[in-house]
């Protein structure tokens, strides 16, 4: 019974969140622009650039194998196997939502302008998008990969949310200086 209220408390939160971070968006020149671009070419982001959330998550195999009963230890291995695949890519996520962070506060120690309230929003975001990676990688533990199949597009939205916070910054640096931000990012990281 504790897990059950547990389970709906959480989804309440994580409802929530949902709705902060996705009524939360960036202006189309900013989605756009080269700075986009060049931010995921400088913060190698990993987990980002993986594009088999929806294979991975998908429980069709899962099903069919389970409906064989000669295969159910196959099933069990399959399940077992997925789930560790995405407890990876949430980690993967949540590396490259802590490298966004950081490029952003790197870009702002080196001079480049930013609001009060644009930082107050950048980092409700990043806590909001902190909480509901490490509440997904919970519900992968205790449920499995298969209970998060619908909500691996929105993981990744996170992080591409704070990518896109990183290059609103990096748009306020002159493109000549962008070679300059790239090595001296890569001489920090």
């Amino acid at each position: 019974m504790i897990g059950l209220i547990l389970f709906a408390v959480l989804g309440a939160l994580l409802l929530l969140i949902f709705l902060l971070v996705g009524l939360w968006d960036f202006p189309t020149a900013v989605v756009q622009s080269p700075a986009a671009g060049a931010v995921r070419q400088m913060v190698k982001l990993e987990g980002l650039t993986f594009t088999g959330e929806a294979v991975l998550l998908d429980d069709t195999d899962y099903r069919m194998l389970l409906a064989n009963p000669g295969l159910r230890d196959t099933a069990k291995r399959l399940r077992r196997d997925r789930q560790e695949l995405a407890l990876l890519w949430i980690a993967m996520l949540l590396h490259d939502l802590k490298e966004l962070r950081r490029f952003r506060q790197f870009l702002l120690r080196r001079g480049v302008p930013a609001g009060l309230g644009e930082e107050a929003r950048i980092s409700c975001a990043f806590v909001c998008s902190l909480f509901l990676l490490h509440a997904a990688r919970l519900v992968i533990r205790l449920a499995g990969p298969f209970a998060l199949r619908r909500t691996a597009r929105r993981s990744r939205r996170l992080v591409e949310l704070m990518s896109y916070a990183a290059a609103l910054v990096l748009n306020r640096v002159p493109r000549t200086g962008w070679t300059d931000v790239e090595d001296s990012w890569a001489h920090a990281a």
